[in-house]
């Protein structure tokens, strides 16, 4: 008997026989009739899921990953229609093709398709009139949601500060008050990380159950939403998400607003001077920033790389800036620079490295040590810590405190446990000292570019770790 799998996908615009209980019943049905084995674990769903792109479908790409293994656990996927395997003919096309090479058939139960070059074109046919069916539906959905827009309605989910009551925006009085004092802030001179700061601390929440930070005060200040207005671009969702100002925007008064219009075009005004203000200071410079520490140094309080501003001449915390870090990292690039470089000096005066990634570990040189059992013994540690906090036995401070002691001797453990696998290997550091050295050479000369020094950097050290609080760097290095 044949084992097969089968493939069940209901989309968002799902009629009741497209629905999977009827899909998984008629393909049930072909297996009786035609001697196939379909075992429970075998059968893939991906429920409101378009087929445009595989990206998305989690099912999917967990069947496509078990039909490519060597051993393949089944020799066909049974599909309803050829639309609910792919309405993408290319990715149709690369799938069924890559599919077949590992002897695997994709089979429509109610398109038969010969086994010939005719039914081949057949299929690509049916594929084609899939994907322009599909092309058709997105013209059709974009043509409808901008007609209601036209019309004041709105198109998406509603922001924070509103629900969505018969298909309107209707205001949520609780979180209005803090739209409003996000408005209210802003008008008296207060920064976008500061708000996000201040509502943090408030423990105010989106309606995802993040915290609001600095993008998402952004977000809520540009949005002519709270001024009762919708907005909709006839380009689709995406060409207006962070687009401000866009003039092929759809502006319709709509609902009741949560600010009076006179604010919100006040708080415009402000944004645009400030933008106006700050332009040369604008994102393309940070990213094309050269310096010898860049995508190197990490924040001991949340692991998030500190990112250099040319206004500051330093580096800070990535997530800080953004308003989703508590602790600020900020240090002068010309100071930190010299804390790396006598680190490693000091690190090969006392052949001292701390490890993240080694080779091979085969002999038996070193002692014998359960680095595994030490490392989970403080995991527990630290959810006990963070239970107690829950609780309410230690207060936040403490939970930190305890947590921050934990966390470094978990980084103590993890670096003996390196060192031993190095003396397993049989490594020579005083060889790696001297590679050490070297890279010292380069960041020391002046005749070295930037980048130069941070590809050197890169030959050696996996991160650098700074500790805010007492100011102090840790160096993990590559051997």
């Amino acid at each position: 008997m044949k084992t097969v799998a089968a493939y069940i996908r209901v989309s968002d615009e799902r009629q009741d026989e497209f629905s999977p209980d009827s899909q998984i019943k008629l393909i049930k049905e072909y297996c009786t009739r035609n001697d196939m084995e379909l075992p429970d674990e075998f059968v893939f769903y991906d429920d409101g899921i378009s087929a445009k792109s595989v990206k998305k479908r989690v099912q999917f790409n967990e069947m496509i990953a078990l039909a490519k293994q060597k051993e393949k656990p089944f020799s066909a996927i049974l599909v309803w229609k050829f639309s609910r395997f792919a309405r993408n003919q290319e990715e149709s096309i690369v799938y069924k093709a890559m599919l077949r090479k590992n002897g695997v058939d994709v089979i429509s139960i109610s398109e038969p398709i010969q086994d010939n070059p005719f039914g081949g074109l057949i299929e690509r046919i049916i594929e084609w009139m899939d994907e322009y069916y599909l092309i058709r539906l997105s013209d059709e959905v974009r043509r409808g949601m901008t007609e209601r827009a036209a019309r004041g309605l709105p198109n998406a989910a509603p922001p924070f500060g509103y629900n969505m009551k018969d298909g309107r925006y209707v205001i949520n009085e609780e979180e209005a008050e803090i739209v409003r004092l996000i408005f209210d802030m802003f008008l008296k001179g207060q920064g976008m990380r500061n708000i996000s700061s201040h509502l943090r601390q408030l423990g105010v929440k989106n309606h995802y159950g993040n915290y609001i930070d600095n993008r998402g005060v952004e977000y809520i200040l540009y949005n002519p939403c709270y001024a009762g207005y919708v907005r909709w671009n006839p380009h689709g969702r995406s060409a207006s998400a962070r687009n401000f100002g866009n003039t092929e925007d759809i502006l319709k008064k709509s609902h009741d607003p949560i600010v009076s219009e006179e604010t919100f075009n006040r708080v415009q005004d402000i944004l645009a001077q400030r933008k106006k203000a700050h332009q040369k200071f604008a994102r393309e410079d940070f990213q094309t920033s050269k310096y010898a520490l860049k995508g190197l140094v990490k924040c001991d309080n949340c692991g998030s790389t500190l990112v250099y501003s040319p206004a500051s001449k330093g580096l800070q915390c990535h997530k800080y800036s953004s308003g989703a870090c508590e602790v600020s990292h900020h240090i002068n690039i010309g100071i930190l620079n010299k804390m790396v470089v006598d680190e490693l000096k000091r690190a090969v005066r006392e052949l001292s490295f701390n490890l993240s990634a080694v080779t091979t570990a085969d002999s038996s040189i070193a002692p014998e040590i359960n680095y595994d059992a030490l490392i989970n013994a403080e995991k527990l540690k630290l959810e006990r810590a963070r239970q107690a906090y829950q609780e309410g036995v230690d207060s936040l401070n403490e939970y930190k405190a305890q947590k921050q002691k934990i966390e470094k001797r978990i980084e103590k453990i993890k670096s003996e446990k390196q060192k031993n696998a190095i003396l397993k290997t049989g490594i020579d550091v005083k060889a790696f000292a001297k590679t050490v050295s070297d890279v010292i050479e380069v960041l020391e000369s002046d005749e070295t570019s930037e980048e130069l020094k941070n590809k050197a950097l890169r030959s050696i050290v996996q991160k650098i770790v700074f500790f805010k609080p007492d100011k102090h760097i840790e160096i993990f290095f590559y051997i």
